[in-house]
């Protein structure tokens, strides 16, 4: 049985004023897990202590980019990641800069070198794609293309997001089909179109056949993103559990 976990992002103005109390409304909403993105000035015990006590799991950790090229701060974040229990370390983001053909290739040696370390530690490291990775560069190609390819040697793996995939006119399905054990988490997020705009709302209410898309998922994690609120984020999140439980026979 799949379990439900939350992107923090998705919160992360309540998760500023009361790391606690959030955590402790996730666990009542049903959420098994939660996905860092960033401690909150909480240490690693101190996360420990908060995830047992509301009964909460680390469904991965979102990491910068930055980490990759410096052991001794890698090193921390596999530590920390060990106190907590957490087994997954995903780079969930590129700027600007790297956004050329010759920086995908060397982000994807930077994620090749770190993955052997990451792996010895017996965790697993992973990219998380946004919508420019699947543009066309200038040789053709595209960035996805490139880490897809130079990383296939390697214990490199991916967290998909299904809006940004289908964002992008990439096949969801397809490309999970092509990847499979590369896929090591998934970002479920829901696509509200409103007058040609598209942005994430609550799951359920959007045009994503989410649960087509979740029958492919082998995974034992099912990870919950919302970027676009409408109300207060910590409510809109709420009903999600049950959708997906209902959508899986949980």
């Amino acid at each position: 049985m799949k379990k439900i976990g939350l992107q923090l992002y998705s919160v992360r103005d309540a998760m500023e004023k009361d790391v606690a109390g959030t955590l402790k409304t996730l666990s009542e909403y049903g959420y098994e897990g939660v996905q860092l993105a960033g401690t909150y000035e909480k240490d690693a015990e101190q996360w420990k202590s908060m995830l047992g006590e509301y009964g909460l799991q680390a469904a991965g950790m979102h990491i910068s980019v930055d980490l990759l090229s410096d052991e001794a701060l890698l090193d921390e974040w596999i530590e920390f990641s060990k106190v907590i229990g957490n087994k997954k370390l995903i780079i969930p983001y590129v700027d600007e800069q790297w956004r050329t053909k010759e920086k995908f290739e060397e982000l994807a040696e930077l994620l090749n070198k770190a993955s052997r370390k990451v792996e010895a530690a017996g965790l697993a490291l992973g990219y998380h794609h946004h919508d420019f990775e699947f543009a066309e560069l200038e040789n053709g190609e595209t960035g996805w293309g490139i880490l897809e390819r130079l990383t296939s040697n390697y214990p490199v793996f991916f967290e998909v997001d299904v809006y940004w995939t289908e964002f992008s006119g990439v096949d969801t399905v397809e490309l999970l089909k092509r990847l499979e054990d590369r896929v090591f988490s998934i970002h479920i997020k829901d696509m509200i179109s409103d007058g040609g705009e598209r942005r994430s709302g609550p799951i359920g209410t959007g045009t994503l056949d989410l649960k087509g898309i979740i029958k492919q998922v082998s995974l034992d994690w099912l990870v919950v993103e919302q970027e676009h609120f409408e109300g207060e984020p910590l409510e809109e999140v709420g009903p999600a559990p049950a959708v997906l439980r209902e959508w899986t026979g949980g």
